[in-house]
């Protein structure tokens, strides 16, 4: 009997391992100081629809939302988490480019930026850029989450700021709201030319590979738009949304995470389809390890939730895999408490 416990207790200890988490940080800034130039934007609504599929989830609004505290929770995350879980960070606010702090001779010569609580939005003899949260610096928290998932983990980056457009709400003429500016950080005093060229280095930077390892979990980045277009937002019921974040979360209730193509090919489609972002021509920008691609212009199946996929035809989804690991063990549990119960009986 001590023998069948024993068993019992090893098996148990093993499916509490296999059952990955879903930890989620959620990050909403819809007022930043006036002082900054930033205007308000709608990321507070954001934040409670991500709350209401998920709501463990940890979460930074407005004045505690700055650079240090996120990058302080990136860092408790990436130590609180274990082998297989599924992180996925959420962040809706401003984002910028920024001339590049490394080295001013590199090819882009800006850095994709998002934009803290207390980052402002010009160059000012006491602000040089210091609180812009730079692609190099968020891109770096991010690998330490990979690594901190491990192999088997997966890590979604939602990012419903713009990158590089305008997003100044002009209410004598438009009750839209888009997210971005055109404005790069540190350009102030450059003449148009250059930041014409540096605008279009950058863009070509966006085909950028994302570098995977059997060490580190599958990584899938979403912004709401591309670096050259505007990230507006959507209304629903009178409420404004980011369109990432509603696209996603309507994506998360209709598919899960069980297949990720299949959540990604609605997202995209969603977005694609949608009138507002259609009438601006704004499309969800997505890199990922999975081997997901968007379906191309002479795609005729956009709106059915399939999308291209290249080289991951043949990939296990980590999802799918868990939820055969988890069928065998709770087998396997129903079989060993029958033994038990006939053992007990022939005991008798």
């Amino acid at each position: 009997m001590k023998r069948h416990s024993v068993l019992l207790i090893l098996i148990l200890i093993t499916y509490i391992e296999i059952i990955a988490n879903v930890r989620v940080l959620s990050i909403g800034i819809s007022e930043y100081p006036e002082s900054s130039g930033w205007n308000k934007i709608n990321a507070h609504n954001d934040v409670e629809l991500i709350k209401t599929l998920f709501p463990n989830a940890s979460s930074l609004e407005n004045a505690v939302a700055t650079n240090s505290e996120i990058k302080h929770q990136l860092k408790t995350l990436a130590k609180n988490v274990i082998q297989g879980d599924t992180v996925i960070f959420h962040f809706s606010g401003h984002g910028q480019q920024i001339i590049t702090q490394a080295s001013p001779e590199e090819a882009d010569g800006v850095d994709e930026a998002l934009v803290p609580y207390n980052a402002g939005k010009r160059k000012t003899t006491s602000y040089h850029g210091q609180n812009h949260l730079t692609d190099d610096v968020f891109g770096n928290a991010i690998d330490k989450l990979r690594r901190a998932v491990g192999g088997k983990g997966l890590v979604i980056v939602l990012l419903d700021a713009c990158h590089s457009d305008s997003m100044d709400k002009d209410v004598d003429v438009s009750k839209e709201i888009y997210r971005g500016t055109d404005e790069i950080f540190g350009a102030e005093k450059m003449p148009d030319e250059k930041i014409a060229s540096l605008r279009e280095a950058y863009h070509n930077q966006d085909i950028t590979a994302l570098s995977g390892s059997t060490d580190m979990g599958n990584v899938v980045y979403i912004s709401a738009c591309r670096s050259d277009q505007r990230n507006y937002e959507v209304s629903v019921d009178g409420k404004g949304y980011g369109s990432l974040t509603y696209y996603f979360c309507e994506s998360y209730r209709n598919k899960g995470l069980s297949d990720l193509h299949v959540l990604l090919s609605e997202l995209y489609s969603g977005m694609a389809n949608d009138k507002t972002l259609k009438f601006h021509g704004q499309l969800p920008a997505i890199r990922n390890t999975i081997g997901w691609e968007a379906p191309s212009k002479t795609t005729s199946n956009v709106g059915n939730g399939s999308g291209r996929m290249s080289g991951a035809t043949n990939d296990t989804d980590r999802s799918s895999y868990q939820t055969v690991i988890w069928s065998i063990i709770a087998a396997g549990l129903i079989l060993i408490f029958i033994a038990l119960w006939i053992t007990k009986k022939r005991k008798k």
